[in-house]
């Protein structure tokens, strides 16, 4: 059957959580999904100089779209919890975007929030249909379907993030690899989606930590209950849904069950600055954290060779540290 139209969804920001979702919803519609390609082009457009890299490669991969699609899904995101909210600049990304293209390709910016309770992520995809030409009951449908696939998607994250290359774990069409070798050391990598899976942020930090034999987990690991456990204890209340995920994530893996603790945060991100400032806190309070902790900033100007360096002396620390807790295991066996 003949695609109804293209509709672009730029390789940025919260793609690198819900493409899955968003890519299967709109292929039940009818519409041929076009992904950009990447940022790795020399000269990156970088509107809005206050702006965080990630919010900066947004507009690059809109205007690299823009000429090839019908519509752009830029959506609003304004909550995607009942109760906290997302970084303000998410609700103005669809703007910005208009800004940059000039008003030359049509944006469903179609507003997501989950605080407005019972069914409000169906009915934000309800609209998003309706304004593609859909009836309520296939939008429905397509949602429903949607679901599903996003949830099989996410049953085998753990294969996906250690067995694939970085470009194509959210590709819908390349298959979740079986299980491999487990790897001697387990390492958690926290941060933004964007911050952890944009080759174009990190420089490809996920290839580099598997090239030195390591195993990553995530914060996908987690439920809610052990998030919401984790910054109980906190003295203030962390409104941002990432930055609860965040905090509550690090707070976990620096207790335990993990060898070593990578924090990704990008400049001028004024909420990754706040969550430092709670972890540093909290660690303090606690009299430090039970295993090593890596926090790597990253802009535009950031270089793999020092990232590579970073990481390597962070592995060697971690190294240390596991065979001085094994030697001191093995001494009070002995005793």
């Amino acid at each position: 059957m003949e695609a109804k139209g293209r509709i672009g969804i730029p390789r940025a920001l919260m793609f690198y959580r819900y493409l899955p979702l968003w890519h299967a919803f709109f292929e039940g519609l009818g519409w041929r999904v076009m992904v950009s390609s990447g940022g790795r082009q020399k000269e990156r457009i970088l509107y809005f100089e206050d702006s965080c890299l990630p919010m900066k490669l947004l507009v690059t991969h809109a205007v690299q779209l823009k000429d090839e699609v019908d519509h752009l899904f830029i959506p609003r995101l304004v909550s995607v919890h009942r109760t906290y909210i997302m970084c303000p600049k998410f609700r103005g990304a669809p703007d910005i975007v208009r800004l940059a293209t000039e008003g030359n390709v049509s944006i469903i910016d179609e507003v997501v929030d989950l605080r407005k309770g019972g069914n409000a992520l169906l009915r934000s995809f309800v609209r998003m249909g309706e304004k593609m030409g859909a009836s309520g009951h296939e939008s429905k449908q397509a949602f429903r379907e949607a679901e599903r696939v996003f949830s099989k998607f996410h049953q085998g994250w753990l294969n996906r993030i250690n067995r694939l290359p970085t470009g194509q774990l959210f590709e819908p069409k390349v298959p979740t690899p079986p299980p491999g070798r487990a790897t001697s050391l387990r390492i958690a990598f926290v941060g933004h989606p964007y911050n952890l899976f944009d080759i174009d942020v990190n420089k490809d930090l996920l290839a580099l930590a598997k090239s030195l034999e390591m195993e990553i987990v995530t914060s996908d690991l987690l439920s809610e209950k052990e998030i919401d456990r984790e910054v109980s204890g906190l003295s203030k209340e962390i409104y941002w849904s990432s930055g609860r995920e965040i905090v509550g994530s690090l707070f976990h893996f620096l207790s335990g069950g993990v060898d070593g603790v990578v924090f990704l945060t990008s400049f001028k991100c004024g909420i990754d600055a706040l969550l430092q400032e709670f972890i540093k806190r909290r660690l303090k309070v606690r009299g430090g954290s039970q295993v090593p902790l890596l926090i790597l900033s990253f802009d535009e100007h950031t270089g793999r060779e020092g990232l590579t360096t970073r990481l390597e002396a962070f592995r060697d620390v971690v190294e240390e540290q596991k065979r001085s807790r094994s030697s001191n295991v093995k001494c009070q066996s002995s005793n």
